[in-house]
């Protein structure tokens, strides 16, 4: 195929930061006086979008505030993002990715030095070419993604809806994968509508030229 410019978000498209997530949550929790739901409930929760009065049902507003601030106050810090895993395939995919043109990262986490170490300690760091804290003000971050894409055909792949709403904005054709972070039919509802069950298949159909690929003007 012709050259591919690809951004790849940290948070479930490169990165599995649920552990994190996780161990964040029942800081939070705790420091809120609560045991909050069970592990396979929290990640129902999280990929649905919910707010944090649903993480500790029946919570008082001063008890939601303490959640709040504590899971701020953790859920970056370099400690818990050495929890931090490849999704799987990560390191043969991003190789295919960065060989058929530029291949970029993009996140929210502030902790750079986080983001850099667990890059280095998970062997990945090589496979991209830039390294971009998004802003959090919504115009400029996609502003910074239309940056990154410049002139070329760009494939962003997604792994939160505010990533994916902002790359579909910014004019990237935008793919996920099913067991991200977000629930497909949460990125749906802000224009993604090819999704693959791992980066393997991500990468085979590229290779292929597969039809859904070609309908969004990738391949």
């Amino acid at each position: 195929m012709n050259y591919l410019n690809t951004i790849a978000e940290y948070e479930g498209a490169v990165i599995d930061v649920m552990p994190r997530y996780w161990a964040a949550h029942q800081e939070a929790a705790r420091a809120a006086g609560f045991e909050g739901p069970p592990h396979e409930e929290f990640v129902r929760l999280c990929r649905q979008g919910a707010a944090p009065g649903q993480m500790i049902p029946h919570a008082k507003a001063h008890h939601i505030q303490e959640y709040k601030r504590v899971w701020a106050e953790r859920v970056d810090a370099s400690d818990l993002m050495a929890l931090d895993v490849a999704v799987e395939g990560a390191a043969a995919n991003y190789r295919i990715l960065k060989s058929m043109g530029n291949c970029h990262l993009a996140t929210y986490c502030r902790n750079r030095d986080g983001i850099n170490a667990t890059l280095d300690r998970l062997n990945l760091w090589m496979h991209f070419d830039r390294k971009t804290v998004l802003p959090e003000e919504p115009r400029r971050r996609v502003d910074a993604l239309r940056e990154m894409a410049g002139s070329h055909v760009t494939l962003a792949i997604a792994g939160t809806v505010p990533f994916a709403y902002a790359a579909s904005e910014a004019g990237c054709r935008v793919v996920a994968l099913n067991r991200g972070p977000a629930f497909p039919r949460r990125l749906r509802q802000v224009g993604v509508d090819v999704f693959f069950e791992s980066l393997d298949e991500l990468t085979e159909a590229l290779s292929r030229g597969r039809e859904d690929l070609r309908r969004i003007g990738i391949c």
